[in-house]
C-alpha cells in the first residue's frame, strides 16, 4: 500500500483535493456553450475562504519534493490549457493570497482551436513571456499535449508525440522539469497512461475519473471540476477533502465524528 493511501486510511478517508478549473472570466460575451469557466468574483470568493480558514496550496513539485507531509488543509489549483485569462485575471489574485496553482499547457497552438471546432469562442492563450513569469513567481507548468487531442483516440506514435513532445516544450520554456499531465477531454486508456509514465512525468490528472484516494494511482489522478454553478457551500464541501465520502463531511463542518 502506498505512503499516500496508508495517510488517507488514517485520516477516516480524507484525500487531498485536486481541483479542476479552466477559464477565469468576468463578462458574458466570455461564456462559450460549454460553460469550462468560473467568474471571477466566485473565484476570488473561493480563494478568500481557502485563506481565511488556513489551507494551503501546493503543487506537485511540493508533492514530489516532500512526499511525507502531511495532506490536510492542502489543496492542488489546476487550470487546464493556458489561457490568456490566467495571467491577467488569476495570476493577480494568487499573488494577492500567496498562493500558487498548476497550469496544464497546450505548447504548439495560441488560441482554443479544438474548441472553436466546437462552436466555441476564439480565446487566446498566454505569450511565453507569461507563461514563464508564472513559472518564475512559482506556478507550476504541467503537460497537455501539443494540440489538445484526444489521447484515447490517437495512434502509439501520435500519443508519444503529444506527450513526450509537450514535455520537451514546457521544459524548454520554463527551464524547469515537467512533471505532471493533464489528459485533454479525460482521453485515457492504458497505453496512454504507459507512454505518460514513460515519457517522464510523475504524476497525471483525469477529470472524473480513478480513484477515489488521492496517490492510489499516480497516474490517474481524479479531480474536482470547480464550474459557473458551484456555490461557496458546494466549494467547502469539494475542499474538505471528503467530497468523495459524504458520511463524512458532516463531522468536517461541525467536528463530530460519524458513525
Amino acid at each position: 500500500m502506498s505512503l499516500y493511501l496508508n495517510q488517507l486510511k488514517k485520516k477516516n478517508n480524507y484525500s487531498l483535493p485536486v481541483l479542476l478549473y479552466h477559464r477565469v472570466v468576468t463578462n458574458e460575451s466570455a461564456r462559450g456553450k460549454h460553460k469550462i469557466f468560473v467568474w471571477q468574483k466566485d473565484l476570488e470568493k473561493q480563494l478568500l475562504y481557502l485563506k481565511e480558514n488556513g489551507y494551503q496550496t501546493i503543487t506537485f513539485f511540493d508533492l514530489h519534493a516532500n512526499p511525507n507531509q502531511d495532506l490536510t488543509k492542502k489543496v492542488i489549483l489546476t487550470f487546464d490549457d493556458g489561457y490568456e485569462d490566467n495571467y491577467r485575471l488569476l495570476f493577480p489574485m494568487l499573488k494577492k493570497h500567496h498562493f500558487t496553482a498548476v497550469i496544464y499547457l497546450v505548447t504548439q497552438i495560441n488560441h482554443n482551436a479544438w474548441g472553436v471546432r466546437e462552436g466555441e469562442p476564439r480565446v487566446e492563450m498566454m505569450t511565453d513571456e507569461q507563461k514563464r513569469e508564472m513559472s518564475d513567481y512559482g506556478i507550476e507548468m504541467g503537460g497537455h499535449t501539443q494540440l489538445h487531442v484526444d489521447l484515447s483516440r490517437c495512434s502509439a506514435e501520435e500519443k508519444w508525440k503529444e506527450i513526450k513532445g509537450c514535455k520537451d516544450d514546457v521544459e524548454k520554456l520554463t527551464n524547469k522539469k515537467a512533471i505532471s499531465f493533464a489528459y485533454p477531454f479525460g482521453g485515457i486508456d492504458e497505453e496512454v497512461k504507459r507512454i505518460t509514465k514513460e515519457a517522464g512525468y510523475e504524476y497525471a490528472v483525469s477529470t472524473n475519473t480513478g480513484p477515489k484516494e488521492f496517490g492510489t494511482d499516480k497516474f490517474q489522478i481524479r479531480r474536482i471540476e470547480v464550474t459557473p454553478k458551484t456555490s461557496l457551500s458546494s466549494f467547502k464541501s469539494k475542499v474538505s477533502g471528503y467530497y468523495f465520502y459524504p458520511s463524512f463531511i458532516k463531522s468536517f463542518f461541525t467536528g463530530k465524528q460519524t458513525k
